[in-house]
């Protein structure tokens, strides 16, 4: 059965301690910094992480700090500033089968691919004739765009809608 004596003295230390911590947090130095990047670093480095430790979580001061130095260059640019090891990851160009075909109002193709891309090919054009099991090309072209390129090597403008 439960004792209230007792119950009551749990509830009392519980109350106590979470008002030391309360108390504790609102005093910290870093609760002050009005940056969240800067009260990130402050509470980094006054909380270092445990060795080995792993969030999983995405840095997106850091990511978008990264894409604000990146902004302005080129693909070829922005690989050149990757370290070693990280460069030429992406690749080139990608070989699939075509899995779904279908037409939208204004004569756009859509191209599902068996590595589950969706690819819009963004002329109207009946060039480039493709059919479910259709082996296809994806390649990158200038300015950062895409060609789809048929078996019977007709590359066609694509843009990637999944």
């Amino acid at each position: 059965m439960s004792n209230p004596l007792l119950n009551a003295c749990a509830s009392l230390i519980l109350s106590l301690a979470l008002t030391t911590a309360v108390a504790a947090a609102e005093s910290h130095a870093c609760t002050t910094v009005i940056d969240p990047a800067e009260r990130l670093a402050c509470y980094d480095a006054a909380f270092p992480p445990v060795s080995g430790a792993r969030s999983g979580a995405i840095d997106v001061a850091a990511e978008r700090e990264k894409a604000r130095q990146n902004f302005g260059l080129n693909r070829l640019q922005v690989n050149e500033r990757q370290p070693e090891q990280l460069r030429d990851l992406a690749p080139e160009r990608i070989e699939a089968k075509v899995a779904r075909l279908s037409m939208l109002a204004g004569g756009e193709r859509v191209v599902g691919l068996d590595n589950d891309q969706t690819w819009l090919l963004t002329e109207a054009t009946s060039k480039g004739r493709l059919k479910i099991g259709d082996p296809v090309v994806v390649r990158t072209a200038a300015l950062g765009t895409f060609m789809l390129v048929t078996p019977g090597r007709v590359a066609l403008r694509a843009r990637r809608i999944k």
